[in-house]
């Protein structure tokens, strides 16, 4: 056991080592083209932690990273490469939507008793991000401040469905 947990210290040291001097030369100008590439790592690290849980029967924990390395790594790279005439300033609610997705991944591991318990947060994460984008990119018609003061009601209508929704289903 102790062996397997060195190797595994020397694996993520090496790689730890690689990885930081790659961005070091990357911050430091030597690697102008390459260094918009850096996010396929954590793209390639989060398949790797997925396909390890799903092939491997690795710790199930690894499903919510697995996710969110690759997501995240996938929207970072689309910024570097072709999404760089929107700010970060307009598209920070993709984010919360990776997270949502990831977490959603996560609920669908565990048992079906646990898994509504992780789906409805999940949801909700992604949905809010979504009317999130909706004001950060300027697609609605008003401004947030405005949209909350007259809908805020709705969170308990809102509130109310879930809780009744989940009555039913844990009956």
């Amino acid at each position: 056991m102790l062996n397997g947990l060195q190797n595994k210290l020397l694996v993520f040291g090496c790689a730890s080592i690689i990885v930081g001097a790659l961005l070091l030369l990357g911050t430091f100008g030597y690697l102008p083209a390459a260094g918009i590439f850096w996010p396929v790592l954590l793209i390639l690290t989060g398949l790797g932690m997925l396909y390890a849980v799903f092939f491997r029967n690795a710790r199930e924990s690894y499903v919510f990273s697995g996710f969110f390395l690759t997501l995240g790594g996938t929207l970072v790279l689309l910024m570097n490469t072709v999404l760089t005439r929107f700010a970060l300033a307009r598209i920070w609610p993709v984010f919360m939507t990776i997270a949502g997705l990831s977490l959603f991944g996560y609920a669908m591991q565990k048992a079906p008793i646990h898994r509504v318990a992780l789906i409805i947060p999940a949801c909700a994460i992604a949905l809010l991000s979504l009317v999130f984008l909706v004001f950060s990119l300027g697609i609605a018609g008003v401004d947030f401040i405005q949209f909350v003061a007259l809908w805020w009601p709705a969170l308990f209508v809102v509130a109310g469905a879930i809780l009744i929704v989940l009555h039913l289903v844990r009956r």
